[in-house]
């Protein structure tokens, strides 16, 4: 064979190749990876560089989550606190929220006190409708502690984000509230507040517990028939941080229907179950009784891989 024809040949064998691995690269699912990358969805947290001390920017609320021991501070840029002032139901582009999750520690001169112990996270939430098309107009944003990307996955983040926010349509898909600390005569009615207003949108479905994966089933109390298992959104979109979120949501659902609670990816790798036990009270860590709350759950960031599931026991408010 001639030279000429041997580089026809590798030519010929090249561009096949590359239209190989051009279509195996189709037929694989969209994910856009960040691996401790600066943007998530094009942003960066030094784009808006210490929003908590800037003038321009506004302090909202402060939330506690039980299931992270985490005190989380949210913020809102001018656009964003005009909005919510406004009644907060339609957010223009260039809206803004930036929240900074604290790790916390009991004070150990007053051990019934938790105090912030250090930046664990910042999220932010970006009202613009380019980037955030597919999550209905909002862009999310995940850094560590570092300021790094934190999720392992954008898009599987990003509509993880959103099938959360997007319980709560009637506020625009904005959880946070200004905090009530005007100076008055009354205490503000806790009935009229927008929190006791909010109706509860994490659909659950009975479902027979020979249907679960053989790892759940073997997990759960002896003779279980029947759990209750979550629909909708959640389930369709799930990652790592859905799973610590939803335990609570688990726990009451298990109170009241008197049987486990799942919430499961669809392909059954990533799941958090919860089983709540009345018959015996406990002591909340503030004083009080409350019932005992048995889980496990998956340690996966993302869904399609398996990983180890961890168990936590812990006492639950009733």
């Amino acid at each position: 064979m001639t030279a000429s024809k041997n580089i026809f040949v590798f030519a010929c064998v090249f561009a096949f190749t590359l239209a190989l691995f051009a279509l195996s690269a189709l037929a694989q699912p969209s994910k856009t990876p960040l691996a401790n990358a600066e943007r998530m969805n094009g942003y960066a947290l030094g784009d808006y560089e210490a929003f908590w001390k800037r003038p321009d920017w506004h302090f909202v609320t402060v939330r506690y989550r039980r299931d992270s021991n985490e005190m989380r501070l949210t913020y809102a840029n001018d656009i964003a606190w005009k909005a919510l002032l406004a009644g907060g139901k339609e957010y223009p582009e260039g809206a803004v929220f930036g929240k900074v999750g604290l790790l916390t520690q009991d004070d150990p001169s007053f051990t019934s006190s938790a105090v912030p112990a250090g930046a664990r996270r910042y999220q932010l939430m970006i009202r613009d409708k380019e980037k955030g098309k597919g999550t209905n107009g909002w862009a999310y944003a995940l850094f560590d502690g570092r300021g790094k990307a934190a999720a392992e996955d954008q898009d599987i983040a990003s509509q993880a984000c959103w099938a959360c926010h997007a319980l709560v349509p009637e506020r625009g898909e904005v959880f946070s509230q200004p905090i009530h600390m005007d100076i008055s005569d009354t205490l503000p009615d806790p009935a009229v507040t927008p929190f006791a207003q909010a109706i509860p949108r994490v659909e659950f479905t009975t479902v027979k517990a020979e249907t679960l994966p053989e790892k759940i089933r073997a997990k759960l109390p002896p003779k279980t028939e029947t759990v209750r298992l979550v629909q909708g959104k959640l389930a369709l979109n799930l990652f790592r941080g859905t799973i610590d979120e939803i335990r609570p949501t688990l726990a009451r659902e298990s109170l009241r229907a008197k049987m486990p609670a799942i919430l499961m990816s669809v392909d059954g790798t990533l799941f958090s179950v919860v089983q709540v036990d009345d018959g015996k009270s406990c002591e909340l860590t503030g004083g009080g009784k409350g019932v005992n709350v048995t889980a496990f759950y998956t340690t996966g960031t993302v869904p399609g891989k398996d990983s180890l599931i961890a168990d936590h026991q812990y006492c639950e408010k009733k």
